[in-house]
């Protein structure tokens, strides 16, 4: 099928974007906004380009759409390994994949089931409680500064930049944020870069400590180690939150679902992997071509601004039966986009999933289907996306 020829209505999509992708699908895998960016959101399409040398990263390119030019925040991402392609992202993704190993995920596995059932148990005692700040908020970065090997007594400190720093990715609301997130992003490369020093002269068996070595050993500076390490802080905490968020958002409108998994029906595993698909905390990245490239009618020239949208794909009937129902049974085994695909797949897929996975076992097996007390509120669908506040009535089950 050929790009859809009428404009696809991103007000329209803002406003609800399940029913705006599943109608423009009913055309084409491909259609184009009114500036002319073209969106693409047919599975098929969106994982193969996903892996395609062709189309790059082009977070700062972005960014200096959006009038932010220089500054903090746009210089580190200047030289992220995040926007970064070729032999220089693989160079990192093998420092990273030497110290960042499913093997030590196993290990805080235990820290976070144990303080994913205090949270829970905590919520059960309250009644009324706002998840977002009382449990989405907390068990992420719990989970990502036991990893690190950030001192207890700094991680309330800590948390509060990396959740500053989360403003970055969210493009329609950065630039009223751009000071705080430049604020925050210096004090955390600082707070990482000490805490690199400190593990060198006294290391410990944690990832801080790791890289602190296997670093320099790469050829990287103390301060690209610093970098790297503020880097993986707020990549790892915002899209878990968001996610967190997004799996109970949409369980307490599926009562049956929450006591499917509560009681071990649906295996929590699985459960996680389509709540994902359903909902990711990401629902759009976005690429530049480099080279031509054609897919489903549709050509991008060099140059050319693309958008992939996962939430498109993953909602696509051609791959997923009844995409709009939950069911991990009938879907398992087909990939979800939720963590990406290709050369920059999510990097901490591991301990994202771990942190998921224990929190929807102890929400799920300690409180009773929660109620929703107040609306809840809803950032927009484009980048990390989720809810700002979940008002809950709870009990326990």
């Amino acid at each position: 099928m050929a790009a859809m020829t009428e404009p696809f209505d991103l007000l329209a999509y803002l406003a609800d974007p399940v029913g705006t992708l599943t109608e423009a699908r009913q055309r084409c895998p491909v259609v184009r906004t009114e500036d002319g960016t073209s969106m693409v959101i047919g599975h098929d399409e969106v994982r193969s380009l996903l892996g395609d040398g062709r189309l790059v990263v082009n977070f700062v390119e972005a960014l200096e759409g959006m009038g932010v030019t220089g500054g903090p925040f746009h210089d580190w991402m200047a030289i992220s390994p995040l926007d970064n392609e070729g032999e220089e992202h693989r160079r990192w993704r093998t420092l990273m994949n030497r110290t960042f190993t499913p093997g030590r995920v196993k290990q805080v596995r235990p820290f976070l089931a144990a303080e994913a059932d205090r949270l829970a148990t905590d919520l059960a005692q309250r009644g009324d409680v706002e998840l977002m700040a009382d449990f989405a908020d907390v068990l992420p970065a719990l989970g990502l500064c036991e990893l690190i090997g950030v001192p207890a007594e700094d991680r309330t400190h800590f948390t509060r930049l990396a959740h500053t720093v989360g403003w970055g990715f969210r493009p329609l609301q950065l630039v009223d944020h751009l000071a705080e997130v430049d604020a925050a992003l210096t004090e955390l490369v600082a707070y990482a870069a000490g805490l690199l020093e400190a593990r060198r002269v006294s290391p410990r068996d944690d990832l801080v400590s790791h890289i602190a070595t296997a670093g320099p050993e790469a050829g990287y500076t103390d301060a690209d180690c610093a970098g790297f390490l503020a880097g993986l802080v707020f990549a790892g905490n915002d899209t878990t939150r968001n996610q967190i968020g997004w799996m109970v958002g949409v369980l307490v409108e599926r009562p049956d679902a929450w006591d499917a998994i509560g009681t071990g029906t649906w295996e929590v595993a699985a459960a996680v992997e389509e709540l994902m698909r359903h909902r990711s905390a990401a629902p759009v990245v976005t690429r530049r071509a480099v080279e031509t490239v054609e897919v489903a009618g549709t050509t991008f020239a060099p140059g050319d601004h693309v958008l992939l949208s996962l939430w498109g794909a993953d909602s696509d009937p051609c791959t997923f039966p009844d995409p709009l129902v939950l069911d991990p049974v009938a879907n398992a085994g087909i990939p979800h986009l939720g963590f990406g695909h290709g050369p920059h797949h999510c990097l901490g897929a591991a301990l994202a999933r771990a942190e998921l996975q224990e929190s929807l076992r102890a929400l799920t097996t300690t409180l009773a289907v929660p109620e929703v007390r107040e609306p809840i509120e809803w950032s927009l669908p484009v980048g990390i996306n989720g809810p700002t506040r979940v008002p809950l009535r709870v009990r326990p089950r």
